[in-house]
């Protein structure tokens, strides 16, 4: 079987270097997304050898293994940019150099005051706001220095945009509430701007009743400004293009970039991350599914503005589940359903897994070039190590807990609390799953329909008995696996991005359910987390927690022989758990838990010398 795997990717490879290197028609910029797939590597794992700058056996490489663009994360030398174009035209593929779309603005910098990024929670973000000269200044320098470049050697065409956010808050770019938009907007109306703090402006434009005004205002900031760079950039060379991440987009790039970067000589590339790995830990092709589905639902609101613009998928190794065979078959179906795709090269390193990477790689840009479609649904050659069909349990006295998306500070909140045997979530069949007396799903964000195989394995494992958690994005995107329980909620109070409620505390209901074991009613805490979700209960749901608007944040209830928690927050993002907030967790914790093999019930404790009275066991708190 291996024998055969290594012969039959290799015969793919040597296809992609004939169809790739060799073609006979050079490749230029129109080709791609036209008649020809996007094949972008946004590299992280070659340059880092070099001491992050590019040198040519990193460019013949990408070129070897089939992709058609190579974008160097680290781009800002002009001349390195020059001798990577070069070295590009020379090997028949194109350059795309990576740009950090934000920048950065410490709270220490006082040239920065009042010209950072405040969100509508009052979050002053450590960048500089998409209002700023700042902002601006360095955008419109590099870019047009990248437009200049391209126009002289045709092999550069455009620039890659990266507006994840590196520093605090939400990706680029939300409506900013910072001093120079507050002033320019108050003038415009012809109003006094009172003395306001960060976190009072957005309720003051609201008070005002100017949301729309403002958010119009601010938007057509944004427009000019985006404007002023398309019409700088096709002074020098109409034909450049903006390649963008994240999308679909954020309201700073749907709302400007996409309408004033975007023309028909040089159409958008929207950059989407949608299929960086498998969705979740779901089995091989069943991910893929997923993806595929993912995709054809975000690419169509991009095709519903009329902009033109370009739309690929995304692939990052370093994703949990993102093996080579996977990440090869995902890129050929990616580039089936779409313009084509691109990668977040992390993750492999070079000497080692970085060659199992562009073998796989190789062999779908081969079947891409082909249009052979097939080949990205073909059973794997390779194993697949992905996902346990069985729980490893190391200390069965204890209540097995298995956890996904939880980061360092969560988990160790869980591993501190000793009656539980804790699992990074290594399986989805039913049989992995049966193993636990708990499972928390927290930023599962997979648009999976009730009907798909993973959800109905999570409503046959709580029927049977067991307890689910679903935590914060996970219960918003899919579909709701017990509608009957809970619903996602749109929020009105406090919103961002449409589904987070920013800044406010949680107060537990005045219900009497075993979820909330002696905690008062009325209890309020702030949560670790900036933000939470809500959730609309059904008809056998029950809200165990508000936040400060009256918007369910828990709901709880039981389905079948198990039990059920939708949780909006977001568990240990930056510290451990502590205080009102981990004595709600973890109560909710034991009631899913239930009266299981693994049951025990609350202990006596005694406390100065005497007999205290039978209480629900103590929980670290951490502070």
């Amino acid at each position: 079987m291996v024998a055969t795997t290594a012969r039959s990717v290799t015969a793919i490879v040597v296809i992609a270097l004939v169809g790739g290197v060799c073609a006979a028609q050079p490749l230029t910029r129109h080709d791609l997304g036209r008649t020809v797939k996007f094949r972008i590597l946004v590299d992280k794992v070659m340059q880092p050898v070099a001491g992050w700058h590019t040198e040519e056996w990193m460019v013949r490489e990408t070129a070897e293994a089939g992709f058609n663009v190579y974008s160097p994360r680290h781009a800002n030398d002009l001349d390195e940019v020059r001798q990577v174009t070069q070295w590009c035209e020379q090997y028949g593929i194109l350059h795309l150099p990576w740009m950090r779309g934000t920048l950065s603005a410490s709270l220490d910098d006082a040239n920065a005051d009042g010209k950072r990024m405040v969100w509508a929670s009052g979050l002053e973000d450590e960048l500089w706001s998409p209002n700023s000269d700042e902002f601006w200044a360095w955008t419109n320098g590099l870019i047009t220095e990248y437009a200049k470049i391209s126009a002289e050697m045709p092999a550069l065409f455009g620039v890659f945009l990266d507006y994840e956010n590196y520093a605090l808050g939400p990706n680029g770019y939300s409506l900013s509430y910072d001093d120079l938009i507050m002033g320019k907007f108050a003038q415009a109306q012809g109003i006094e701007l009172p003395e306001l703090e960060l976190d009072e402006r957005a309720d003051w434009v609201a008070a005002q009743g100017l949301e729309e005004e403002f958010e119009a205002f601010q938007i057509a900031h944004w427009r000019q400004r985006c404007r002023t760079l398309r019409e700088a950039v096709d002074a020098i060379d109409p034909t450049f293009q903006f390649c963008i991440y994240p999308a679909p987009g954020t309201p700073f790039m749907v709302e400007a970039t996409y309408p004033e970067w975007a023309t028909e000589q040089a159409p958008l590339i929207l950059a989407d991350a949608i299929t960086y790995g498998r969705s979740a830990l779901l089995p091989h092709e069943e991910a893929l599914e997923a993806n595929r589905n993912a995709l054809a639902e975000r690419q169509q609101f991009a095709e519903d503005t009329g902009i033109p613009m370009f739309y690929t998928g995304g692939i990052d190794p370093a994703v949990k589940g993102a093996d080579p065979e996977f990440s090869g078959r995902n890129a050929a179906m990616i580039s089936e359903v779409t313009d084509g795709y691109w990668i977040f090269y992390e993750g492999p390193e070079y000497t080692t897994t970085h060659q199992d990477y562009f073998r796989w790689f190789a062999a779908a840009n081969a079947a891409i070039d082909a249009g052979d479609w097939e080949w990205a649904w073909q059973p794997r050659e390779t194993p697949d190590t992905w996902g346990l069909d069985e729980l490893v349990v190391e200390n069965p006295e204890r209540r097995q807990l298995v956890v996904y998306g939880a980061k360092t500070p969560f988990m160790q909140t869980l591993q501190a609390n000793e009656e539980y045997e804790v699992h990074d979530m290594a399986g989805s069949a039913l049989s992995y799953l049966s193993g636990a007396d708990v499972v928390i799903l927290q930023n599962f964000n997979q648009s999976l329909p009730r009907s798909s195989p993973f959800t109905q394995t999570l409503i046959a494992y709580v029927e049977a008995g067991g307890g689910l958690m679903l935590v914060h994005d996970t219960a918003w995107f899919m579909d709701s696996p017990f509608p009957e329980i809970a619903r996602r909620g749109y929020p009105t109070q406090r919103v961002e991005a449409e589904r987070h409620v920013v800044e406010t505390d949680l107060i537990t209901e005045d219900v009497r359910h075993p979820a909330l074991r002696g905690i008062e009613p009325g209890m309020q805490f702030a949560t670790e987390f900036r933000d939470h979700m809500i959730f609309e209960p059904g008809e056998a749901g029950t809200v165990l927690m508000r936040n400060e608007f009256g918007d369910p944040v828990y709901v709880a209830g039981q389905a079948g022989e198990g039990r059920v928690i939708f949780s909006g927050c977001y568990y240990g993002y930056t510290n451990p758990l502590s205080g009102g907030e981990a004595e709600v967790f973890w109560r909710a914790v034991d009631w899913l838990a239930g009266e299981g093999p693994n049951y025990r019930p609350p202990i006596q404790r005694r406390g100065n010398g005497a007999e205290a009275a039978i209480r629900w066991p103590d929980r670290p708190m951490f502070e």
